[in-house]
């Protein structure tokens, strides 16, 4: 029964009339369990279909094992059979056919289309007739599910509505990125609060079924809270057991309130309303007749009773759903733990024999059944759901299920090695396709002692070839080498007969673990990578190949090897639609533009970027844009929304699990503030990351402390003792060196300082890695030949310090650049 809420389904109403006026509309109805969101829903349903609406819904599942973007699933699946989507089908496949398979295929780019087909469609199918997409329990919803939306919403030319309806309080984080997208859209918010005294008076009277006193509604009422499920409950409770019952002898907690009504009910009805629970928040009558053990008419009177109590709704015809989540939930955790082992097992034979096909069901209850007899069963439908959920881009719910998958494969019997070295290659390639490449590291690590436990290089080398997923950033701590595993590629690629594919991968995983250093086996990896993926005739080992390359040539002495490279990976990369290697290969060409000094070609690689990340969704590459916009406001003087830059790509990047968020923000924020002459604010900091990193923040450290006045504390420091690896920051880092030994005098690190910064002179230190910039090199080493004496060098040097700055627009440089020439 629905009561009031008149108010809330007027603004819902006004929303529909402005959506067929003006375009679609977007409304967010909140309210705690049981406040009668779905039900407002439903009645919104009702009402738009009489006015000759298209209304699709979709529920988010809050119960474990449901398929992944379960809530477009139903929504695209019903809107199919009133509006077919055409051509749009195979485009559509991830979610209208469950045993579609798509063709590897780069995952943003897919991703991508997914998206813009759905967009499409629902365009089309408001084309006719205005359409309604309504999304209930949003805050249970999985990551794609969310990101659905988010593609939906910037539906801009067609008559739709979305009311999505959540409960404020749970998955806030998971929920925050698509409530702000939802927010630049101007949502009507409908927080439902309690029922009215009124309304309480009516939605009692109706359940108890006779006339109730002011006194015991009051005393509900205050009970409740207003909470129309609440008050359904109790007022149930009412009819059955009196007003004293109702209103005192019941703990206040719904829960207790449902415990006391089920105990009324006959002992087969629990049973089956427990096996009920097992299956989930809703279930089809089938399977139950199947797994009751009983026949069928005993099956059919349990649900019956379960149905006139209220506890059970029926939503299609052989299908039975608990009223509420709070009833199933009840259900379910009153369950003893052996019992609903045994229950699960039940459950999983049943739906294997009924639909063989529903692997998310399966997964779900072969890893809760726990017995030694359905472990392989457990991990073999982990296996397939992943799957399924890695078609539908799920990347969240596949680590969800390659993890619990892990988990139930201890007591497989057989070559257990093996399996749990292919488990853990799954499970890293899922956490690197949702951007956990921390996470994805250290899953390559566990795969990697397997490997090593059992002796055997055949499963080592699966180890390492395992992440076949493209990464924007680094996956290893900066200027940290993981020696063994350098030395374990080392001695794999020395094996005779190597497979060529494989020895591609090896080389290139080589080339991430010694990115930076100063090692020769660096650049010898990368171009044997290059030259053998030229030999494949496969363009992603192509593409793999050539990233391998210019991950291994010098950002800033190199910078026209790698830009010929960088455009051939692009051209590739956009053939073949690796929007990945496109966006990796564009971040390249905007490297090489900062090494040679192009500005305006800076600029417009990186709004190209940025414009990739944002159109794909791709959280890596965007937190490298923000980065790239922080160092361009650098240059140009806009210290402010540099730092604000630097912030938020730092926020992101902890919010992804990064490795690099807090050194990259210490360093980012520590080129603001020697820029400004700030360093003396940095001491602190300084002293405490140097205490995690060592003495690669040393020079930082000494020039925090000149500049606080505690120069015998600089002094002390072992300034110039730590060799920087020749990598991207080598030139800020060693600028900030110069600075302290110009600082200090120490006249016996200029040389070394000199001899590593005149290839560079006519660069912005540290920008050809495009995310830190700091003075003109060419001021640096002005300062610096002063400290020995060359009057001729110093003013050349502070000569071209001006001609840089005044080409990149960065004031504050020119202005030190020409006070040192002119002084």
């Amino acid at each position: 029964m629905f009561v009031g809420r008149e108010a809330e389904l007027a603004a819902l109403a006004a929303a529909a009339a402005e959506a067929v006026a003006d375009g679609p509309r977007v409304a967010v109805v909140s309210g705690e369990a049981g406040a009668g969101k779905s039900s407002l829903l439903s009645r919104l349903r009702h009402d738009l279909a009489a006015q000759g609406w298209t209304v699709v819904a979709g529920r988010c599942p809050e119960v474990e094992g449901a398929p992944p973007a379960w809530a477009w699933v139903e929504v695209l699946r019903r809107l199919a059979v009133t509006a077919p989507p055409r051509d749009l089908a195979p485009a559509l496949a991830p979610l209208l056919d469950d045993s579609a398979r798509h063709p590897r295929a780069d995952v943003a780019a897919g991703r991508f289309h997914l998206h813009r087909a759905v967009l499409a469609w629902l365009r089309a199918a408001a084309a006719d007739r205005p359409l309604a997409v309504l999304l209930d329990d949003l805050h249970a919803a999985d990551t794609e599910t969310l990101l659905l939306l988010t593609s939906a919403t910037e539906l801009t030319d067609a008559a739709v509505l979305f009311v999505v309806a959540l409960r404020p309080g749970d998955n806030r984080e998971r929920l925050a990125g698509t409530l702000a997208a939802l927010a630049r859209r101007s949502p009507r918010r409908l927080h439902l609060e309690g029922l009215p005294a009124a309304d309480v008076e009516r939605l009692v009277g109706a359940f108890a079924r006779r006339a109730v006193d002011p006194d015991t509604v009051a005393a509900l009422a205050a009970r409740t809270g207003g909470n129309p499920f609440y008050v359904r409950e109790s007022a149930k409770l009412l009819a059955s057991e009196g007003a004293l019952v109702a209103v005192s002898e019941v703990p206040a907690g719904v829960r207790d309130v449902l415990r006391r009504r089920l105990s009324r009910l006959p002992a087969p009805a629990v049973v089956l309303l427990r096996l009920t629970a097992v299956v989930g928040r809703e279930a089809d009558v089938e399977t139950l007749v199947e797994a009751a053990g009983t026949d069928e008419g005993a099956v059919l009177d349990a649900l019956d009773a379960g149905l006139i109590a209220g506890l059970l709704t029926e939503p299609a015809p052989g299908r039975v759903r608990f009223t509420h989540g709070l009833v199933h939930d009840t259900v379910y955790t009153d369950i003893s733990h052996p019992r609903r082992a045994r229950l699960h097992a039940r459950v999983a034979a049943c739906v294997r024999r009924l639909r063989p096909d529903d692997y998310p069901a399966l997964a779900h209850h072969y890893a809760r059944a726990a017995s030694s007899e359905t472990v392989r069963l457990a991990v073999d439908y982990a296996i397939r759901a992943a799957e399924l959920a890695e078609r539908r881009y799920a990347h969240d719910a596949a680590v969800e299920l390659l993890t619990n998958a892990l988990d139930a494969a201890g007591p497989v019997a057989g070559d257990s090695a093996a399996l749990r070295v292919d488990l853990l290659g799954r499970l890293l390639r899922a956490q690197a396709r949702a951007g956990a490449v921390a996470a994805a590291r250290e899953t390559r690590a566990r795969a990697i002692d397997v490997a090593v436990t059992s002796g055997r290089d055949d499963l080592l080398i699966a180890a390492f070839t395992a992440w076949t997923v493209p990464t924007p950033w680094s996956i290893r701590a900066y200027g940290v080498v993981d020696h063994r595993v350098v030395d374990l590629l080392t001695r794999l690629l020395r094996t005779p007969g190597l497979v060529p594919v494989d020895r591609c991968r090896l080389l290139e995983t080589l080339t991430h673990e010694i990115d930076g250093e100063a090692d020769p086996r660096g650049p010898e990896a990368g171009r044997e990578a290059l030259a053998i993926s030229r030999d494949l005739g496969d363009p992603e080992l192509l593409a793999l190949g050539l990233a391998a390359r210019l991950r291994t040539l010098r950002f800033d002495r190199e910078a026209r090897q790698r830009g010929e490279l960088a455009a051939e990976l692009r051209d590739l990369a956009t053939t073949h639609g690796f929007v990945t290697y496109r966006w990796l290969a564009e971040q390249v060409l905007s490297q090489v533009a900062a090494a040679l000094n192009q500005p305006d070609e800076v600029r417009a690689s990186v709004d190209r970027q940025l414009a990739m990340a944002d159109t794909y969704r791709l959280n890596e590459a965007r937190v490298i844009g923000l980065g790239a916009e922080a160092a361009l406001a650098h240059i140009a003087g806009d210290l402010v929304t540099a730092q604000r830059r630097y912030d938020e790509s730092a926020d992101r990047m902890r919010r992804q699990g990064s490795l690099h968020a807090d050194a990259f923000h210490y360093f980012a924020t520590a080129t603001l503030l020697v820029t400004e002459g700030r360093m003396a604010e940095h001491l602190e900091p300084s002293r405490l990351v140097r205490r995690a990193l060592g003495p690669l923040v040393d020079d930082f450290l000494a020039l925090a402390l000149i500049q606080s006045g505690r120069l015998d504390e600089a002094r002390a420091l072992p300034v110039g003792g730590h060799v920087h690896r020749p990598d991207y920051f080598q030139s800020a880092l060693l600028t900030v060196r110069a600075m302290v030994a110009v600082a200090l005098d120490r006249r016996d690190l200029a040389p070394p300082l000199i001899d590593a910064l005149l290839p560079v002179r006519d660069q912005l230190a540290g920008f050809s890695s495009t995310t830190v910039a700091l003075r003109p090199v060419a001021l640096t080493l002005g300062e610096l030949f002063r400290l020995t004496g060359d009057t001729e060098e110093t003013a050349r040097h502070f000569a071209l310090a001006v001609r840089v700055a005044r080409r990149w627009g960065a004031p504050h440089w020119l202005a030190e650049a020409e006070r040192a020439l002119t002084g």
